[in-house]
């Protein structure tokens, strides 16, 4: 499982742009997952969400809006028969055991979107367990939303008990 979280618990305006392109555009995958379909359909699906976001979407920065391109084409260009990878008795299975993602499947999606100029990227990943009626993510459980993160950021954690218990010197 992965998620970006600002250092600072803020993000700045430019980090929000290109955390909320980024987030909307994996959610289009997200919501297109379905039981019992072919990987290349799903992506079919998120491609046409994702068109549709990147038409509505503000764009401040064209390194943003280049790195959004990129991400929707690759998925345009796909000729994949996952998502991501399975897990099950390895971390990393090898291959999907069906061609359609069916009840009982648990693997992980987790595509990156890159400003490769600046040598940044950003990718989440969760782990899906396929089910008869969808899907259930299994790392729902950690906030992906802007508003999510930066309140979760703002209340007292791990670093601040280090802090309280660290001697002084």
């Amino acid at each position: 499982m992965t998620r970006v979280f600002p250092a600072n618990g803020k993000f700045t305006p430019w980090q929000r742009e290109f955390y909320t392109i980024y987030l909307r555009l994996y959610q289009a995958v997200m919501t297109s997952i379905k039981v019992h379909t072919r990987a290349s359909d799903i992506i079919k699906d998120a491609v046409g969400k994702m068109d549709r976001i990147m038409a509505d979407y503000q764009f401040t920065d064209p390194r943003i809006k280049q790195a959004a391109t990129n991400f929707v084409e690759n998925y345009r260009r796909s000729r994949a028969n996952s998502l991501g990878h399975n897990v099950g008795m390895e971390v990393h299975d090898v291959r999907n055991p069906t061609p359609t993602l069916e009840p009982g499947q648990i693997f992980t999606i987790e595509p990156a979107m890159l400003i490769e100029e600046m040598h940044l990227g950003i990718r989440l990943e969760d782990m899906l367990l396929i089910t008869e009626n969808g899907y259930e993510n299994l790392s729902a459980f950690v906030p992906v939303e802007i508003a999510d993160i930066e309140k979760l950021m703002a209340e007292p954690g791990l670093s601040d008990a280090m802090h309280r218990t660290q001697p002084r010197p």
